[in-house]
């Protein structure tokens, strides 16, 4: 009679797994109970040699959808969005008639074809800070550069007063800034009033002025306002107000007009509807 204490039992190999399985559920769940710590609060605003804030680095902009519009909105195809406009208070947009005529048309899909950055063109001023995609700011004393992830770029010329010749009109504009405390503003003019202000096609024109207000709240965080002048557009001046927060990593190239699927079918929607509109004119 063999030893009791001696015989090997066997245990099947799935009593083994589940029992593993278990154990290792049993983990997760108290690592998930286990309170977990906050990160470090950021530091202080970093500063230039020359005393200045200093916003050398890779952001990103917290847009709360303005790409798709500045007011706020809850369509589900975009997700929404909490509405950029701090002033008026309303939040809304003091659009003239007409423009607000041309803006509820640039929202038929036969219009998507017309918004420049359908083409891969640059976003303009001040669109390019609120489209959702990261900007690396480069600072010197003379120059601030925005550069952007479609290949696009801004430089803001801190030594220079006046702005170039009323008759030269360009996609970003001219801009030229200077240092008020802790806030550099720039103010942007020579339009060319091609850009949409997103791609529902919010107006703006060549005669606007646009001025930017950077102001650093530490040193992960840039407050972001945008001042809107074009008074062939609006009653009056608006402004826009949106954080741009420091990220990781580096500008990464991204090849829009290799990789754009998207004119092909937008080219189509808009001949379709022209067609369309043709034949109905011919009867």
């Amino acid at each position: 009679m063999s030893d009791p204490l001696m015989t090997t039992t066997h245990v099947p190999s799935r009593t083994l797994l589940v029992a593993a399985m278990l154990a290792s559920l049993l983990s997760i769940d108290v690592a998930a109970q286990a309170p977990v710590a906050a990160p470090p609060p950021p530091g202080p605003v970093a500063r230039t040699p020359d005393g200045k804030p200093d916003l050398n680095g890779f952001f990103q902009s917290d847009h709360g959808g303005a790409n798709w519009g500045l007011e706020p909105h809850k369509e589900v195809f975009t997700g929404g969005g909490r509405g950029v406009i701090i002033d008026p208070p309303d939040g809304k947009l003091p659009y003239l008639p007409w423009a607000r005529e041309e803006k509820a048309s640039r929202t038929r899909p036969e219009r998507g074809y017309d918004d420049p950055t359908a083409h891969c063109i640059v976003a303009g001023v001040p669109r390019s800070l609120w489209v959702p995609a990261p900007v690396h700011i480069f600072q010197t004393p003379d120059h601030v550069v925005f550069l952007h992830e479609r290949m696009a770029w801004r430089t803001v010329y801190l030594n220079r007063k006046t702005h170039l010749p009323d008759s030269v009109r360009l996609w970003q504009g001219d801009s030229i800034g200077h240092w008020e405390g802790d806030t550099l503003v720039v103010e942007t003019k020579n339009l060319n009033g091609k850009p949409w202000l997103n791609e529902v096609g919010d107006v703006i024109t060549h005669a606007a002025t646009v001025v930017e207000r950077f102001t650093p709240v530490n040193a992960n965080r840039i407050t972001y306002q945008a001042t809107v002048t074009d008074l062939s557009v609006y009653t009056l001046p608006w402004t826009a107000q949106i954080p741009i927060n420091r990220q990781p990593g580096e500008m990464l190239e991204v090849a829009c007009l290799e990789d754009n699927q998207d004119l092909k079918h937008l080219k189509e929607v808009r001949d379709e509807a022209r067609a369309k509109a043709a034949d109905e004119g011919a009867k």
